[in-house]
């Protein structure tokens, strides 16, 4: 079956030629996701991100041009953006992370930024709020914070990536009041 045939049937929602086309090139992708992911991810992370791609496809088969390339290339191309964007997330999530958890670490030697996060950090809404209280009070890690919440661990990673950010502006509002 050629590309455009294949497009057409997807914008028609056939899951048959959808199944083949996930049987065709499952293996590339997940070669693709795991060259550049590695050992950083375990396998079920890497399969997640194909299946990630291929949902996109699914939904969106509009956003395949055959007369730009070949749908194998346009597949590898958007496991390669997805898995390269993950691993940037992982490098600023564990950056910011480290950073936030040297600001709080002292608490008796900057009260005021200590006093800024637990007031900031009760505007934040729930699971968000729980887990970065897991994560920056009680220390613990994300795996065991997602079996307390069970939500999956990705999430629990989005949400602190997200709560950090938030915490940070209204931690940032609370130190420029200077209440404490």
């Amino acid at each position: 079956m050629k590309d455009e045939e294949i497009l057409m049937a997807l914008l028609a929602k056939d899951e048959v030629v959808f199944d083949s086309v996930i049987k065709q090139y499952s293996k590339l992708l997940w070669a693709v996701a795991y060259s550049i992911l590695g050992k950083n991810y375990p396998s079920h992370d890497v399969q997640e991100l194909v299946s990630d791609v291929f949902m996109r496809l699914w939904r969106s088969p509009e956003k395949y041009e055959p007369s730009r390339g070949s749908l194998k290339n346009y597949l590898a191309l958007i496991t390669r953006s997805s898995a390269l964007n993950k691993l940037r997330r992982k490098a600023i999530f564990e950056y910011e992370e480290v950073c936030l958890e040297e600001e709080l670490q002292t608490p008796v030697q900057h009260p005021e930024i200590w006093t800024a996060f637990l007031v900031s950090i009760q505007e934040l809404k729930e699971p968000t709020k729980e887990i970065c209280i897991q994560r920056f009070v009680y220390e613990q890690k994300p795996e065991t914070i997602s079996r307390l919440t069970g939500l999956s661990k990705s999430e629990v990673n989005n949400r602190l990536y997200k709560g950090k950010r938030k915490l940070r502006q209204l931690m940032a509002k609370q130190l420029m009041k200077g209440e404490f």
